[in-house]
C-alpha cells in the first residue's frame, strides 16, 4: 500500500537505495512516474526512465537508439580507470563478451551458439529431474512447517535443476548465494560502491576457476549438459573462444538460477497473501502455465535492463541525449493501465501475450522454458502437498538490485493438505 511519506516525496525512484528501502512500494512509486511523467529524468539515478509498455517495446525492438555496447564502463569508472587491472581486471575484461552486452552481429552470432546448447528439447529433458527435485523440497516444508524459503527451499531448487543442465558438480551449490549476490550487487545496481564492484569482481574469478577445471574434464569426456554443448557449438568453422565460454557460463550460473529464484519467493509471497488466489491454483493445476506466466508479471521480478544512448534522440517530448543512461523498466510497462486491465491484482485468466517479463525482441530471454518448466513443477508440487502458506516477515528485506529484485530472506510457515 502507498503511505502518506510516499505521497509527500518527489515523485522519483533511487535505483541504487529504493529496491532495498522502498521495497514492493518502489513498484507503486513507478506506477506514479508512468502516469504522470512517463519519459523521466531521475536526479536520483542520473538516467532516463522509460516506463510506459510501447515505449518499453520500441526500446527492446531496437525502435530507439539505444545500445548494450559500453554499458558497463560509466560503472566501472567509480574505480579511477588506472586501477581498473588491479582492482577488477576480470569484471572489465568478461562483462563485454557477456550475452547480455552485446548487439548487432556479435550477439547474433552469440545467441545462435547458445540456442544449440539451450532449447526447449534440452530443457523438457531435465523436466523429471526438476519434477523429482521439488517433489522432495516440498515435503521438506511439510515436514518442518515453518521454514526459510528464499535459500533453504528457493535456491536449493533452482540451483540444483541448473547445475544438473549446466553440468556442474553439487559441491559448488554452496557458492552459489556468494557468486549471485556479489555479481547482481555489483551490475545489477544503478551505482553500486566501489568495494561492491570488487566482490563482483571476485565473483567472476571464482566461477572462472570452477569452470575451467570443468572445460578440461568435457575435452576428454563430452558429456550430455550445456558446459560441453558451448564448448562444441559451432556455426562452420565458427566456435566460442575460451574466454566467451567463461562469460556466457557467468551468465547462465548467476541468471539462470538466481532470476526463477527471485520469481519463486516472490510468487510464494503473493499467494501467501492472497487466499483466493492460492485456492485458485490449487484447484487449477492444469492451468499452471497460465498461472506461472500472470505471477512473473505481477510479482514484478523483472525490473527492466539499462542501456545506453547511441545517438540523440525525441521520445515523449523530450531530449534524450548520446551517452545518456537510459532504464528500460519492464516492471513498469507490465502494470500499464493501457494494456493490462486492473494490473495490480492477479488475474490468473488474463491475456498476458504483451507481458514483458522475458523482453521481446532479438534480447528475449535465451532461459525462458527453463523458469518456466522449474516454476510450473515447483508450484503444481505445492499446490499438490500444501493446503495453506503464510509469510511470517511482515516486510521482506529486499536486495539492493533494481534489474532483476529479489530477497535476502523469506520465512514461511505451511498446513500440509489431508492425505
Amino acid at each position: 500500500m502507498m503511505d502518506i511519506q510516499s505521497l509527500e516525496k518527489p515523485h522519483d525512484v533511487d535505483l541504487t537505495n529504493d529496491p532495498r528501502d522502498r521495497g514492493e512500494d518502489m513498484i507503486v512509486d513507478l506506477d506514479r512516474i508512468r502516469r504522470e511523467d512517463p519519459v523521466h529524468w531521475s536526479e536520483a539515478s542520473r538516467c532516463w526512465f522509460l516506463t510506459r509498455h510501447d515505449d518499453v517495446v520500441d526500446a527492446f525492438q531496437r525502435k530507439l537508439p539505444l545500445t548494450n555496447d559500453g554499458r558497463m564502463f560509466p560503472v566501472f569508472h567509480l574505480i579511477p580507470p588506472e586501477e581498473w587491472d588491479e582492482r577488477i581486471p576480470t569484471l572489465v575484461k568478461y562483462s563485454e563478451l557477456w550475452i547480455t552486452s552485446s548487439e548487432g552481429e556479435r550477439h547474433a552470432r552469440l545467441r545462435s551458439l547458445m540456442m544449440k546448447a539451450l532449447n526447449r528439447k534440452i530443457v523438457e529433458a531435465f523436466r523429471p529431474h526438476a519434477r523429482q527435485r521439488a517433489e522432495f523440497l516440498v515435503d521438506v516444508m511439510c515436514e518442518e512447517g515453518e521454514i526459510e524459503f528464499n535459500e533453504q527451499i528457493s535456491r536449493a531448487m533452482t540451483g540444483d535443476v541448473l547445475f544438473k543442465l549446466l553440468g556442474m558438480p553439487d559441491d559448488h551449490l554452496d557458492h552459489l548465494r556468494d557468486w549471485a549476490t556479489w555479481l547482481m550487487e555489483g551490475v545489477g545496481a544503478a551505482v553500486p560502491t566501489p568495494a561492491r564492484l570488487e566482490k563482483a569482481n571476485l565473483a567472476l574469478e571464482k566461477m572462472n576457476e570452477v569452470v575451467a577445471v570443468e572445460l578440461d574434464k568435457r575435452r576428454t569426456n563430452p558429456a550430455e549438459d550445456f558446459l560441453t554443448g558451448l564448448l562444441h557449438a559451432s556455426e562452420g568453422e565458427d566456435r566460442l573462444s575460451y574466454d566467451e565460454i567463461l562469460a556466457q557460463m557467468h551468465v547462465a550460473i548467476v541468471a539462470g538460477h538466481d532470476t526463477t529464484m527471485n520469481t519463486l519467493t516472490l510468487s510464494v509471497n503473493a499467494l501467501a497473501r492472497n487466499r483466493d488466489a492460492w485456492q485458485y491454483v490449487q484447484q487449477n493445476q492444469d492451468k499452471m502455465l497460465d498461472i506461472v506466466t500472470e505471477l512473473q508479471r505481477h510479482v514484478a521480478m523483472v525490473g527492466g535492463q539499462p542501456r545506453l544512448v547511441a545517438e540523440d534522440f525525441e521520445i515523449g517530448g523530450k531530449q534524450i541525449k548520446k551517452g545518456e543512461m537510459v532504464a528500460v523498466l519492464i516492471a513498469a510497462a507490465n502494470r500499464d493501465e493501457s494494456v493490462f486491465n486492473n494490473p495490480g491484482e492477479l488475474d490468473f485468466s488474463r491475456d498476458n501475450r504483451k507481458s514483458m517479463t522475458f523482453a521481446p525482441g532479438v534480447h528475449f530471454c535465451l532461459g525462458h522454458f527453463l523458469a518456466k518448466m522449474q516454476l510450473t513443477e515447483f508450484l503444481g508440487a505445492m499446490a499438490r502437498k500444501i493446503e495453506t502458506i503464510e509469510v511470517l516477515d511482515e516486510d521482506l528485506d529486499f536486495l539492493p538490485v533494481w534489474v532483476f529484485r529479489g530477497v535476502y530472506k523469506m520465512n514461511v510457515r505451511v498446513t500440509p493438505r489431508a492425505a
